[in-house]
């Protein structure tokens, strides 16, 4: 029931006793070297939580904040684990004020302190640990650091960096340049899918995104190319933003150019009435309201989509220049609206605004980690011209060769490990 004290060679084999003497999820203490090597006071959960329900328990308070780790072991198993606890830049908490666990509210309130300040020290152990493991990694596998350090600054997430440097080691020994491995290795991630083999069977397709992202406009050079393919009379499009302003204007406009019609929609009702008159159309594009991810009207337009055309593919367009966190917020909230049935989930995805985004790299991570294949990316607003088939070779070189125009953006050395915590600690562990 009390706390463990392990000492190993290193750290990264005390950890390793810890997770198999005390568990996975042991809380650590304390940290320090000793002439035996490194000392590590752990303790588990359900222990702490006994120790905290013995009754009339009082805090020692500790005289000398370099007293030995060990004296704390000489206690009696009903002294709390506060005197084995390290502050962060000091020596163990003093607190000969705490109240004693003398009711079930005060041992909840004290076990919940502990608990938190338990979570402190292990969070502030693991981010020394993690800038421990990252300058042993720049000493022993200078190509597995450099490649974080490429895929960091290209702006992909820390889990999907470990992943590609995971397999980067994996492949051993290569003659060839970094950057030609690491983009073999993103290439091979970016799944695509080819606009004729989802166009050509014809149907009715639903472009959903935020507002702003360029749906409009990619329905247009898409209703182009449709045109020249399918003709004229194969071909219809729908609208159902009425909240901007000049928004169905702007559609009409394109419209008219290539010659056919534009129908605007109120409801579930008006939406299967039309798609009812239009059967002898053998591709249908419907363009829907922009609207914020977490807005309830993105809900309702969701809702009017399954009910007016239930069988109809939602294409979702995302811009290269929203940044990592929005873009997966973006994915997870219109997957969470389509999630009823997986006919109804998103078929693919359409990557805009490229020339104006400095780097493509955090769209691209959301797309690999969710696995949603891409069909077409945009780059300009010339109708028809600026609309390109996914091309994973493009993708993966444009990934990782950021547009930069100054240094002073770049992730230094020194917070690397900050940013990469997680993935450094898992591979202490696994070592």
């Amino acid at each position: 029931m009390a706390p463990h004290k392990i000492i190993a060679a290193t750290t990264t084999e005390a950890l390793k006793l810890v997770r198999e003497q005390v568990g996975g999820d042991a809380l650590v203490l304390s940290t320090r070297d000793t002439p035996e090597g490194v000392e590590i006071v752990a303790i588990s959960p359900e222990a702490l939580a006994k120790m905290s329900q013995r009754p009339e328990t009082k805090v020692t308070p500790v005289a000398s904040p370099t007293a030995n780790t060990s004296s704390s072991f000489n206690t009696p198993a009903s002294a709390t684990a506060a005197n084995v606890i390290r502050s962060p830049g000091s020596g163990f908490l003093n607190n000969p004020s705490a109240p004693s666990f003398s009711s079930a509210g005060s041992e909840d309130k004290r076990v919940d302190k502990l608990l938190a300040e338990f979570s402190e020290v292990k969070q502030l152990l693991q981010t020394h640990l993690s800038a421990r493991a990252w300058d042993d990694m720049q000493a022993q596998s200078t190509e597995k650091a450099e490649a974080l350090r490429v895929l960091l600054n290209a702006g992909f997430s820390p889990q999907l960096c470990g992943e590609i440097a995971d397999q980067l080691s994996a492949q051993g020994h290569s003659d060839l340049p970094l950057m030609d491995r690491l983009q073999s290795l993103l290439e091979s991630k970016i799944q695509t899918l080819d606009p004729l083999s989802v166009f050509d069977p014809g149907g009715v397709f639903a472009f959903i995104g935020p507002t702003g992202v360029g749906k409009t406009t990619a329905i247009a050079k898409i209703a182009a190319r449709c045109v020249l393919r399918y003709g004229r009379d194969q071909l219809a499009l729908l609208t159902t933003d009425t909240f901007r302003i000049g928004a169905q204007e702007q559609l009409k406009v394109y419209a008219k150019i290539i010659g056919v019609p534009v129908v605007s929609l109120r409801d579930s009702d008006d939406l299967a009435a039309k798609l009812s008159s239009m059967k002898d159309r053998r591709v249908i594009l419907l363009d829907t309201a922009g609207v914020s991810q977490r807005d309830t009207q993105m809900l309702e337009q969701s809702q009017l989509l399954l009910e007016g055309a239930p069988a109809l593919k939602r294409i979702l367009v995302m811009s290269s220049t929203t940044d990592l966190r929005t873009q997966e917020d973006v994915i997870l909230m219109y997957q969470m609206a389509e999630k009823n049935e997986k006919s109804r989930a998103v078929t693919a995805a359409i990557i805009t605004k490229t020339d104006e985004a400095a780097q493509i790299g955090p769209v691209l991570d959301c797309l690999i980690r969710h696995q949603l294949p891409l069909m077409f990316l945009a780059n300009g607003q010339r109708v028809p011209e600026d609309l390109s088939q996914a091309n994973t070779a493009y993708l993966s070189h444009r990934a990782l060769r950021p547009r930069l125009l100054s240094s002073r953006l770049q992730i230094p050395d020194d917070q690397i490990p900050v940013h990469m915590a997680d993935q450094l600690n898992d591979w202490i562990k696994a070592s």
